[in-house]
């Protein structure tokens, strides 16, 4: 019996650590730009007069380092999850995620239920707390049995089973979402808190999206290594010129307030 020979690295493992590094800068950089986008929307369109562009620029700046420093950690995550995932990990990697999606809906719909019929704030406060707990142990252990039955499923009972699980989990998520869509467009004043739950979720999927190995080739990495620095440079510095206004700093403090942290680091005594 010939010895089983490991499967060679990855093409995008190969290379220096200044190449992955500037690949990391020039990923950062393109989801700095794009998470960006909705707030600087909000905010231009507070400031009469203000170009699109000179918000963009300027929320994309100041989301730069940390999106960085989040490529990096979800790189070195990954890097980890494979090597402790062995077999079936993709079932686990579904299991969790189907954990935290139904998490998300179940908790809005009892938080929902807890606004309409309580109306002392320290004891829903409680209420809600111990009902997460609850919620989330529950919801952990049917997860994880659905993982067994899938597990021990045939191919096409496992496929077929698994897409109906997303195709409804994505569904309760879209419900949940349209939900707090109606709930912001009914009250103006939860624009800002709602402005940032959605900035904070584009900010995670474009990390996300920006920490995954299938996207960086050799070809491309090595382009946006050579590329990224400088226009991670260029970003910065036009930034920090447009963050210079007042009035923009004023603006994303009330519509962007999830930016506020950075540009407080960063333009602001």
């Amino acid at each position: 019996m010939p010895a089983s020979v490991p499967p060679p690295s990855p093409v995008e493992e190969s290379g220096s650590l200044v190449m992955r590094f500037g690949a990391a800068v020039g990923l950062a950089v393109g989801a700095a730009a794009a998470c960006s986008v909705p707030a600087s929307v909000r905010v231009a369109r507070s400031l009469p007069g203000m170009a699109l562009e000179h918000t963009w620029v300027a929320l994309a700046a100041a989301s730069l380092v940390p999106m960085l420093a989040a490529v990096i950690v979800l790189r070195a995550a990954r890097e980890g999850l494979r090597a402790f995932a062995g077999p079936g990990a993709n079932l686990r990697i579904f299991g969790v995620g189907l954990w935290f999606a139904w998490l998300v809906v179940l908790l809005a719909l009892f938080g929902s239920g807890l606004r309409r019929t309580t109306h002392q704030h320290a004891l829903a406060g409680v209420t809600f707390a111990c009902g997460a707990v609850a919620l989330a142990l529950g919801l952990g252990v049917t997860c994880a049995r659905v993982v067994a039955i899938l597990r021990d499923a045939r191919g096409e009972v496992r496929r077929a089973l698994g897409a109906a699980l997303a195709v409804g989990t994505a569904g309760a998520i879209g419900g949940i979402g349209l939900a707090f869509l109606r709930a912001v467009a009914n009250d103006p004043s939860s624009v800002p808190a709602s402005g940032m739950v959605l900035d904070m979720l584009g900010f995670v999927l474009a990390a996300f999206l920006a920490s995954r190995r299938s996207v960086a080739a050799f070809a491309v990495r090595r382009t946006l290594a050579l590329i990224g620095p400088p226009l991670a440079v260029a970003l910065m510095a036009l930034g920090l010129a447009s963050l210079k206004d007042t009035s923009l700093l004023a603006a994303t403090n009330d519509r962007a307030p999830a930016f506020v942290p950075a540009i407080d680091l960063l333009a602001r005594p």
